[in-house]
Formats: C-alpha cells, structure tokens, sequence
C-alpha cells in the first residue's frame, strides 16, 4: 500500500511533535511512533527547517564474525528506491558508524530522501557539503565495514532506542524535534488529527499570549483541566 504524494505533502507541514501527539491520541502507544534518541546531524546538527517525509527503505546490518544471517547479493544502496527515506538498523552498543559520505553520495544520486540511522555516522563534513539529511543517535570515526555487514533490506527494523517497528513502507518523517513512524493505514487519520489538533494549539496560543490563564484556556480550546 503506497501512501498519495498529496497526503505526504500535506503531512510534511506538520512537525514529528504535532504528528506524534496524533498517533498516540489514535492509540499508537506506548511512543506514539516516536524512534527516540535519534538527532539531525545533517545538513546541520539539531538547527534549521529541514524535514524530510517519505516511504521507509529498511537496511539491516549485522556483526561481520556473524555467518549465519542471510547474505545481500548486491549492495543495498544501489537499490535504493526514489523519494524514499533510507532506515537502517545496527546491533546495539556498537561503537563504529555504520553510515559515511560514500553512502549518502549514492544515495542522494538515488534521488532518497534522507537517512535515519538507528546507530552512528561519519564524514560530517561530507553530508553537509552534499545538504543532505542525516539522522543518527550519534557519530564516530570507525569504519563500518571493519565490524558490521549489510544482511537484509525490506525487512522490519526493531528500533534499539524504543518500541517502534519500522515496517518497509511506513512514513518517515524526521525534522529537528526528533523522528516519527507513521505506519500507512494511519496516514489519513493522522492527517485528520493533526489538522485539528493544530487548529486547537493555534487558538491555546492566542489566548496565553494575551494573558489568560492555562487552566481556563485548556478547559475552553482542549475541553481538559
């Protein structure tokens, strides 16, 4: 099931707070598709209006010593699909990077659209100088090739930082709050939500601006204490 561009498109003007605060009130739960502990390093670290929105490409990279996982016959970013956000998952506690600039030069030839590293990067001179999106829970200046190898593609990802699964195909959408999966059956929904919810926050603001209380102003926009 592939999410419109339409519905991307106008998913992409609402931030990964407004969109996670939808899912968990459409009972997304326990982290409303929040991937935590994962920043933007690139084009800037943790500063800017980059935000990046599009269909989950999923990489799976296991231990090199590790003969039993399945092997790749070619290499997964030469498969890398147009206007998709590449996710790639590594074992945890891990000290290498498992992303460098090789790799979002292919990418970005690729036309993806970003990357979300549920481990480290290096080179980030590299994907600045290239403006393209990387997210990572944090870098490093070891090699990926030296300890890890690329097993799968298109698989579900157990996040290592939460309880999110990234499913090929979900919704990424990554901005400087942080990253959030939105799984497809949801989009619309989520779209909906966030419309209101926004309108609602919008009206909250006003009236604390001009000097009125939250308690009241809560009880009058949102209905809660």
């Amino acid at each position: 099931m592939e999410a419109p561009y339409a519905t991307l498109n106008a998913l992409a003007e609402f931030s990964t707070c407004e969109i996670a605060d939808a899912l968990l009130k459409l009972g997304e739960r326990p982290w409303g598709g929040y991937i935590a502990d994962i920043d933007m390093w690139s084009p800037t670290y943790c500063e800017g209006q980059t935000r990046i929105i599009g269909p989950a490409y999923t990489v799976k990279l296991v231990d090199k010593l590790d003969k039993d996982a399945p092997t790749l016959s070619s290499h997964f970013a030469d498969s890398i699909p147009s206007q998709s956000i590449v996710v790639v998952s590594a074992p945890p506690d891990v000290k290498n990077a498992v992303w460098g600039g090789l790799m979002s030069a292919r990418a970005k030839a690729r036309e993806a659209k970003g990357v979300v590293i549920d481990g480290r990067v290096r080179d980030l001179n590299e994907h600045r100088s290239m403006q393209f999106p990387v997210f990572a829970k944090s870098h490093s200046i070891l090699p990926q090739n030296a300890f890890l190898r690329p097993s799968q593609i298109q698989v579900p990802l157990s996040m290592s930082t939460s309880s999110v699964v990234v499913y090929p195909g979900d919704i990424i959408v990554a901005d400087v709050e942080g990253v959030v999966c939105v799984p497809v059956k949801l989009l619309n929904d989520v779209l909906e939500s966030c419309k209101k919810n926004v309108a609602i926050d919008s009206q909250c603001m006003e009236a604390l601006v001009n000097g009125a209380g939250v308690k009241e102003t809560f009880a009058k926009f949102r209905g809660t204490q």
